[in-house]
């Protein structure tokens, strides 16, 4: 009776830890892919506005994307005006060039802009001063701040960009936020930073890195790994922790978080298939 309890008990301890796992993935791709239509409306909005108004490019002092209360996206490029923007572009659906469209007239500043804004220049100021040198600068590296406010929570990510042909991972942060959008924490999710070149292959099987500073894969990484995909052909990205392993399938857009144990034994079992 002891042996059946203990099996029973065995079995509910895994079963929620499975289930704990899940919903910590899904929660992490849920905020990644956030970000991820966010960017694409950068990008997209960015081709257009230089495009289109190169008498205005000199004027930019940032842009920045969100998601409004419809659910579409929304692109913004501001001045030295802190009450009107350049530009706001509204992306129906998915971002794409097809699906943009431009207000340049309607430029008075919303409350959620101008509160998303305020994020991104207190979290700008933060890096250029730099104390007790917690930000890494490098070499053709250009750092990306992402304001959002996700679930109620808000935050600045920097995102590192390289001005060369190629994928960063890492040299990235999270900066949150109170109420009255001062610096509450910033956390340095990478180390280091890794370098993955374009590449016309369409079938990079498997990529990975290990992780030092936290447990699963982060948000960045998942955001990074989707935006690039294209360019890099890598069809799955793979982050080692002490405890535990996550992988990203980007064909699928899908997360699995397995514990370290778990992993090592699937591998195993494959080790011993192949003999």
């Amino acid at each position: 009776m002891k042996y059946f309890l203990s099996l029973s008990f065995l079995f509910i301890s895994l079963s929620v830890c499975s289930q704990n796992l899940q919903e910590k993935a899904d929660a992490i791709l849920k905020e990644a892919k956030e970000l991820l239509v966010m960017e694409q409306a950068s990008w997209h909005a960015t081709d257009h506005f230089l495009a289109t108004y190169p008498d205005k490019k000199n004027l930019i002092r940032g842009y920045f994307s969100y998601v409004n209360k419809d659910n579409d996206l929304v692109s913004i490029f501001y001045g030295e005006d802190k009450n009107t923007i350049l530009a706001r572009y509204l992306f129906k659906g998915i971002p794409s060039p097809e699906r943009l469209f431009v207000d340049t007239e309607n430029l008075q500043i919303t409350d959620l802009e101008a509160d998303l804004l305020e994020m991104r220049k207190t979290a700008f100021e933060d890096m250029v001063n730099n104390k007790k040198g917690f930000y890494s600068f490098y070499e053709k590296v250009n750092p990306n701040l992402i304001p959002i406010i996700f679930e109620g929570k808000k935050k600045v990510y920097v995102i590192s960009g390289s001005n060369e042909s190629k994928m960063l991972i890492g040299n990235d942060y999270e900066i949150t936020f109170n109420k009255k959008n001062k610096i509450k924490d910033r956390k340095k999710l990478h180390k280091s930073i890794l370098t993955f070149n374009y590449t016309e292959n369409e079938n990079v099987e498997s990529s990975f890195h290990s992780h030092i500073v936290s447990d699963f894969i982060d948000v960045t990484d998942v955001c990074t790994l989707l935006l690039y995909k294209d360019y890099t052909g890598i069809n799955k990205h793979i982050v080692v922790s002490k405890k535990y392993v996550s992988i990203l399938d980007l064909e699928k857009e899908t997360l699995l978080i397995l514990t370290k144990k778990a992993w090592e034994k699937i591998m195993d079992h494959q080790e011993k298939a192949k003999k």
